[in-house]
């Protein structure tokens, strides 16, 4: 017997589930449109309701808008104290009274606008927990106590969609929380390959040659080749990641110049495969892209490891707030997973990054420089990588599905009526 989601189409065949026991309405507010659209997706299929508001810039991806919310909005959220929580809690008592639980992903800390309701939270972790304190001690460590006492009462449930973030929930808080990967069926898309180029995804783009020097570059080529092969020496020499703009115009495409028509996932999934030089260890559009079987590619460790140290600014520039607010680390302890100016904190990173998990992402191929890239790109069966991931991701799809279908029953307990 399937779930009450069975209707809604997906590529998959979804597992079959039971009917739960007890039926759950869950709440959700919410700053990321994809992380609420993935549980609602699992969640409602096994049976429970959810309702979500959505203060996200960007509802549009799903034909959207964006949730008029008083006390806690786009505006506002970035000054979250407890004067707020009770603000919200007075605001929408007689909305929250009317769900059995709420769900919680980015930001973690929203978990603290339903301490008065005394029901159960989900919290789905997707990202460095403690966004907006990361710069208030005394705030983050507030978030900290009341996530420890929550987990240990039983009335917060942590689960992280990455290992990255398992770590970091960990350091900080002791907390050992349950990694379920993200599973995006939300798309409905799936990898065609219809197209012989492939996709660029990357912030270090204009380090690299665009369609705009295409005309010199050939010029060069054609005229004074010895002059073209000193340049892309020079370029060597000084480790700066240029790839031949005949292999990136034509192999290669910009993520930006093959989509400036208009995004739509099947659009990105009809490409050969994509190319990724990350800005984060974990994202819901890697997620996205490889439940949908797309071939993906990324730097081998060391050659990503290589990329950060000389755009730091733009490979792995996410890994932290610290990072992203440009804030002082200084004074933060060797180990602190913040401390991004260590060579050992970024390796450390890199290890627990989605695309390096063959236990949950396998089949993804790497490249150790932009010359492997080519010859990689021109010699690998798309076909046949894309057929492995189908055939692997059923598996992680059941799996991922009977790890909430048990989660869930025991959320439902602690939701019963005393």
């Amino acid at each position: 017997m399937t779930g009450s989601g069975s209707r809604r189409q997906c590529v998959y065949s979804l597992p079959a589930v039971k009917p739960p026991v007890r039926k759950l309405r869950f709440f959700n507010l919410d700053l990321h449109i994809s992380v609420i659209a993935d549980l609602k997706f699992i969640f409602e299929y096994l049976g429970h309701e959810v309702v979500d508001w959505s203060i996200s810039g960007h509802t549009w991806v799903f034909g959207r808008k964006r949730d008029s919310v008083e006390v806690v909005n786009q505006g506002t959220w970035l000054g979250l104290d407890q004067t707020m929580c009770d603000d919200f809690y007075s605001r929408y008592r007689e909305v929250l009274d009317g769900f059995d639980a709420f769900i919680v992903t980015y930001n973690a800390s929203f978990a603290l606008l339903y301490e008065k309701t005394g029901k159960p939270i989900v919290v789905d972790n997707p990202t460095r927990y403690e966004n907006p304190f990361t710069s208030s001690p005394e705030k983050w460590q507030w978030l900290n106590d009341y996530l420890v006492r929550g987990v240990a009462d039983g009335r917060i449930t942590i689960v992280s969609n990455n290992r990255g973030d398992e770590h970091y929930l960990r350091h900080f808080t002791g907390i050992a929380s349950q990694v379920i990967p993200s599973l995006c069926l939300y798309t409905k898309a799936q990898y065609r390959g219809r197209h012989e180029a492939f996709i660029l995804v990357s912030r270090i783009q204009p380090a690299l040659i665009q369609r705009r020097a295409q005309g010199v570059i050939n010029w060069i080529n054609a005229v004074v080749p010895r002059m073209a092969d000193r340049l892309f020496a020079y370029f060597q020499k000084n480790r700066r990641p240029l790839i031949r703009s005949r292999f990136l115009n034509e192999l290669l495409l910009n993520k930006t110049e093959a989509l400036k028509d208009g995004f739509s996932w099947q659009s990105f999934y009809d490409f050969k495969g994509i190319v990724h030089i990350p800005y984060q260890v974990s994202t819901m559009s890697i997620f996205e892209q490889y439940s949908a079987n797309v071939p993906l590619f990324f730097p081998t460790k060391r050659f990503l490891f290589d990329l950060h140290k000389q755009f730091p600014d733009k490979v792995l520039s996410e890994l932290s707030f610290y990072q992203v607010n440009k804030l002082n680390t200084s004074g933060l302890a060797a180990d602190d997973p913040n401390n991004t100016g260590k060579d050992e904190v970024i390796k450390r990173w890199i290890d627990l990054a989605d695309y390096y998990d063959e236990l949950n992402m396998p089949y993804i191929q790497y490249f150790d420089s932009f010359e492997h890239l080519e010859s990689l790109l021109r010699e690998v069966d798309c076909r046949a990588i894309s057929e492995k991931m189908m055939v692997f991701n059923q598996q992680r799809i059941d799996r991922a599905f009977g790890d909430w279908e048990k989660l869930l029953a025991q959320v439902a307990d602690f939701a019963k009526p005393f």
